[in-house]
């Protein structure tokens, strides 16, 4: 089902939802609760859902709602490129449906996009939230290295991924430089944020601006334990590296950006206890980056690869009563 409207809205929210029964209303609640009075539609690509994610979606009968569902599961990165196809809007945001926004979140961004033609995308902090919707962390959980508000991001974005999807919106030309996401990139946040990031500013809000919920079934945890987060983070630096846009800047930086974000894989692979692959992370980010191998937590989680996890826990305890002494 897909009626487009006679007027453009001002605003087009993208709802990704696959199996999200649990969430969606949640979701959708906090998009139709939004102060400011502004123009929106509200666009729920469901990626052929098995549970009654559709029913859910279905039993709301605001006009600016439209529902697209696939008839077979294509992905995240169908999912995505087909809620931007979609979005008539001047700025357009996307949100995963287990995800939920803050009242204030339009009434705090839109203006700073109006104000300034050279932002190209506004995000602010998030909350995090357990999967009954209680706040676990309720703010502070966006670690962007002390940046100025507004500017250009490229550098320390390709470091690390710290926005907070939920909480992003920008111009719809803004996030046409990475479109379409290409195909398997279900891992497709970063690197569309970093598409935008090549030729427009950002701007941050220090507020919190939505809520992202942590449970089993969150995307970013499955995609440490296939690898496939792995593949796509590499392959959007090599694209970035081979493009022309700031090259000086990517020059002096690429060491310490692979070094960075080897040493995260390198992490999260610790965490989920897959030893092999986090020594081969740890490995590759003391090549990039000497100085790593004189860190004494990178070279603790370095031996504990090789220890196995029992033994690195008991040389943990050690470590911390010699500390002591």
């Amino acid at each position: 089902m897909s009626t487009h409207f006679s007027s453009t809205p001002l605003v087009s929210f993208t709802v990704t939802a696959y199996n999200t029964e649990k969430y969606i209303a949640e979701c959708l609640d906090s998009i139709f609760a939004q102060k400011g009075n502004y123009d929106f539609e509200v666009v729920v690509v469901d990626d052929a859902s098995t549970d009654s994610t559709e029913q859910v979606v279905r039993s709301y009968t605001d006009s600016r709602l439209r529902y697209i569902r696939h008839p077979k599961n294509k992905g995240a990165f169908a999912t995505v490129n087909r809620g931007f196809e979609e979005a008539m809007g001047q700025f357009v945001t996307r949100i995963d449906s287990d995800d939920r926004y803050r009242p204030d979140f339009l009434l705090t961004v839109v203006p700073i996009l109006q104000q300034y033609p050279e932002v190209g995308l506004v995000y602010g902090d998030i909350a995090m939230i357990d999967p009954q919707g209680k706040i676990t962390a309720p703010a502070g959980n966006v670690h962007r290295q002390n940046l100025p508000a507004k500017g250009n991001e490229l550098i320390p974005l390709l470091e690390k991924n710290y926005l907070p999807a939920p909480t992003t919106i920008a111009r719809k030309e803004a996030w046409a430089e990475g479109l379409p996401v290409p195909r398997g990139f279900d891992f497709c946040d970063w690197y569309l944020s970093t598409s935008i990031a090549k030729k427009w500013d950002f701007y941050y809000c220090d507020q919190v601006l939505a809520d992202y919920r942590v449970h089993p079934q969150n995307h970013h945890r499955s995609i440490i334990l296939d690898k496939t987060g792995e593949s796509i983070i590499f392959q959007v630096l090599k694209q970035v590296f081979n493009e022309t846009e700031r090259q000086d800047e990517k020059s002096k930086a690429k060491s310490r950006i692979y070094g960075i974000n080897y040493l995260t894989l390198a992490d999260q692979y610790f965490g989920a206890e897959m030893l092999d692959d986090a020594r081969r992370c740890y490995l590759q980010a003391i090549q990039c980056q000497p100085y790593l191998g004189l860190q004494p937590d990178i070279l603790v989680h370095l031996l504990g690869t090789f220890l196995g996890i029992s033994r690195y826990e008991k040389l943990k305890k050690i470590a911390k009563l010699l500390l002591k002494i």
